[in-house]
Order: structure tokens, then sequence, then C-alpha cells
């Protein structure tokens, strides 16, 4: 959800130059009212600097409550004050602006990456040696600092400059632009991000943009799940932010920069001077030569003695993506790239299927329809403990999310409900919506780079 850090980083810059004459006094105004934030304080033994004419920011989504009343709480489903105290980071991108290819690339770093964290000084003021840890824990230790110290040591990617918003700023901005267009193939409900949605192509505002951005429960695939619909959300921002109805509207261009600029904390470095070089390095840019993807993650979901759960990159294919980002080398582009969303057979998933609807012989026939799927379905149907159930839903335990992706492949539009403790066997209970199962591909393990190494431009169909 915080992506549109970039938005308000990179393209407002080359929004305000479109504006004949007005361009520079816009930029020199903004670079004053950004608030800022110390984020190179003390570190040490950077890498090298970006290659010339390039420049990468490292932008991330704070959950800062600062400002929101507690209806304003209650209204956004984001808890309060007392119960997230503080500034958590729970999104972090890289941003590599290219002058010779007149391209960006934005690289998500998902918040349950495996990482080291440098040694450091901790809050209490005790010295805390480096370690390995979750992502989102480096700006919960030691802020911005740390976060970026991290990141560096992780990638070998030099940060120029830091920037960050909060929750309040990103519905302010999807709502300066008059809302964006999202669409799911299913309807959409994560009751703890207050999210509800049909399906098929639905205008959003800021309000239910949040919403929609923030929910991790709506698939098996969770945090990675989310960074997808960020990608695809923030592409359709790009495309919004730089249309006409904003660009040649005064008050629409105004209405964008204020509700930016609110959004955003920045490092002293990004001054007018830098804006104006980066609006010009930006102004040919358009939406096909802005490129989303995902660090390349081996293991979404290995279990580490330390921080639980975590997310294994795949260190071969981020070292490739790291030192192109580095070098600032032409963004590779693949010929028909094989995907590899799903990662266990189905003849690997277990399940036991269970009737919630009532209807006699539903429980019997989707058993069937799973077996012959290729699925391992232990024994006969049963009855669920109560009747009437409307949609089907599929219970699992979190240590095996890989195998309630291939569930879910097949059972597309079923509820997902994770279970700690539940053990291997899914449980699916079938419901009245019940219409049958897909057929399952998964493709080969070896030698194929995962989906999430696949880039998507910001001028894609955001359905496809």
């Amino acid at each position: 959800m915080r992506r549109l850090l970039l938005v308000a980083a990179a393209t407002a810059s080359v929004l305000v130059l479109g504006i004949s004459g007005s361009g520079y006094a816009l930029i020199s105004w903004s670079s004053r009212s950004i608030e800022r934030v110390d984020a190179f304080s003390g570190l040490t033994g950077r890498p090298a600097p970006s290659a010339a004419g390039s420049s990468t920011f490292l932008l991330v989504g704070s959950d800062a409550r600062e400002g929101m009343s507690r209806a304003d709480m209650r209204r956004l489903h984001v808890g309060t004050e007392a119960t997230a105290a503080g500034r958590r980071a729970d999104t972090m991108l890289l941003v590599h602006v290219s002058a010779r290819h007149g391209a960006v690339r934005v690289v998500s770093l998902p918040r349950d990456s495996y990482v080291t964290i440098p040694a450091h000084v901790g809050t209490d003021g005790t010295a805390v040696p480096e370690r390995r840890n979750k992502l989102n824990a480096a700006y919960a230790f030691g802020g911005p600092p740390l976060a970026v110290a991290t990141i560096e040591r992780t990638t070998g990617v030099r940060v120029d400059h830091y920037v960050e918003v909060d929750f309040m700023g990103f519905v302010r901005l999807v709502d300066a632009v008059g809302g964006v267009d999202v669409c799911s193939p299913v309807r959409l409900r994560d009751r703890k991000a207050g999210l509800r949605l049909p399906a098929g192509t639905s205008h959003v505002d800021g309000e239910t943009g949040l919403a929609y951005v923030r929910a991790r429960n709506l698939d098996a695939r969770a945090d990675l799940g989310r960074v997808e619909r960020q990608q695809r959300f923030l592409a359709a921002m790009v495309g919004r932010a730089t249309s006409s109805d904003v660009l040649l509207d005064p008050r629409s261009l105004v209405r964008f920069l204020d509700a930016a600029l609110s959004a955003v904390r920045a490092d002293p470095g990004l001054t007018q001077q830098e804006l104006l070089a980066l609006g010009t390095r930006l102004r040919h840019v358009s939406g096909e030569d802005i490129r989303f993807q995902t660090v390349p993650v081996a293991d979404p979901s290995f279990r580490s003695p330390a921080a639980g759960s975590v997310a294994l990159w795949d260190e071969a294919a981020a070292t490739r993506l790291f030192t192109g980002m580095r070098e600032d080398s032409a963004p590779e582009r693949r010929r028909n790239p094989a995907r590899r969303d799903l990662t266990v057979d189905p003849g690997q998933v277990r399940v036991q299927v269970y009737n919630g609807a009532g209807t006699a012989g539903l429980g019997s026939r989707a058993g069937s329809d799973l077996a012959n799927r290729g699925f391992d379905v232990v024994g006969p149907a049963q009855n669920w403990r109560r009747s009437g159930l409307g949609r089907t839903t599929v219970h699992y335990d979190t240590r095996y999310t890989e195998s309630i992706k291939t569930m879910a492949a097949a059972l597309p539009g079923a509820r997902l409900v994770a279970v700690p403790g539940l053990g291997r066997t899914l449980q699916v209970i079938v419901g009245t919506s019940y219409a049958g199962t897909r057929a399952v591909r998964v493709a080969p393990p070896a030698g194929v780079p995962a989906a999430a190494d696949e880039p998507r431009t910001a001028a894609a169909d955001p359905c496809a």
C-alpha cells in the first residue's frame, strides 16, 4: 500500500515539471514542505555509489497513526495507538531510476525476508550484535538508519535517498486523484482489513484502497499475494496521476501535491535540485518503462528457530537482480516466461472433505472431484459440525502454505482459513457455492525462475 511513495517521490516531480512555467516554483515549494528524517546517520562501510546518472530510493511504508482520530482508526480498520504504538515498516521497496535506459525499476522486498541485521546500538543504549531476523525487524529495532544499513548489506545496492509514507497520507493521495480501478475474478472479503469488494472491476476511494492493499487474508500467498496486489494498485495510480485529468487540471494537481507532501518524510538530501534532476530524467518515461517485480523467493515459509516463518530469497536470482540495479544495466526481458506459482503437486496434498452445505451427496462429489485431480483424499466425505454453509472453506496449517496454494488453485473462490497446529491434512468444507474443481499445473521446480521474478509494467492491464 505504501508503494505510492513512488508517486510521491518520482511521479510528482514529473507532473510538476509538465506544467509550463510553474515547475520550478512548485518543486521549490515542495522540497521546503517535506518533513525530513535523517536515514543515513552513523552508517559506515556502505556500498559504492550508484552508476552515474542513476538514483536508488528506499521507499518505506510506515504504520504510523499520528494525526489520526479514534474514529479514523476504527473507520480504516488500523487498530489503535495503544495496540500499535510507534512506527513499524511492513512494506519496503527499492526504486531504481535509470537515466541511461529511461526506465524505473521497482523491487518489492517482502517484510518477512530472512536477512542479517547489522550490529547496532539498541534503544536502551546497549550494543546489539549482528543477527538474522525478518527485514521489518530492522526498522523496529533501529528506525530508518538500521533499515537502510540492513538493505544495503543484503542487496549490495547503495541507497541514495529515503522516503516514507503513512496510512492517512495514502488515503489522501488516492482521493486526490479521484480514486482508481481495481479488479478481481472473485469477490474479496477480509474482515481484519475492512475489505468488501465484488468480483469484477471496482472504482475505489482512498479508504477502500487502503483496505485493498493492506489485506493479507485473501489467499494462501499472504504477504506475497499482498505485494502483487500493491503493485497492481500502484500501476493504476501511476496511470491515473499522469492522466490529463490530473496533469492538466491545476486544482487536481495542487490537491495531488498537497496529499503527497503531507504523506511523505524524506532525507534532507532530497533537495529541490535533486527533484529537478529526477524530473528531467523521468520526463519521457511512460507506463511501459516502469517495471514492478518482487525479489525472487526460493522458500516463502521457511521455519527459522529464532524468527518463525520467514521468506528465503533465491540467492542466485536475487544477486543477478541487484547486480543489474547496481550496475544500471538494462532490465532483463524474458520470452514466454514459465511461471512457478505452485510448487507442491496435488498428490502430495492430503485432504479430508466435509459436507458443510447439507446437500445430500455434495461432499462425496467434491471428494471424487479432488481425487480425480490427483489430490490425496483420505477416506469418505463426512458431515461438518453444522450445515447451511454458503462459501466453500478450506482450513490449513500455517506450516503448509505451499500446499494450500495448490488447493486454492483447484478451488478458486474458496475461503482460506489458517488454523495453527491443524497438521498436514487440509480440511475442505464444501458449501452451496461449490461448482467443481479446476485442473492444477505445477511447473518443474528446477531451473525455472519464480513468478515473482517476472516484471510487470505500469502499463499492463490491471485485470490481466
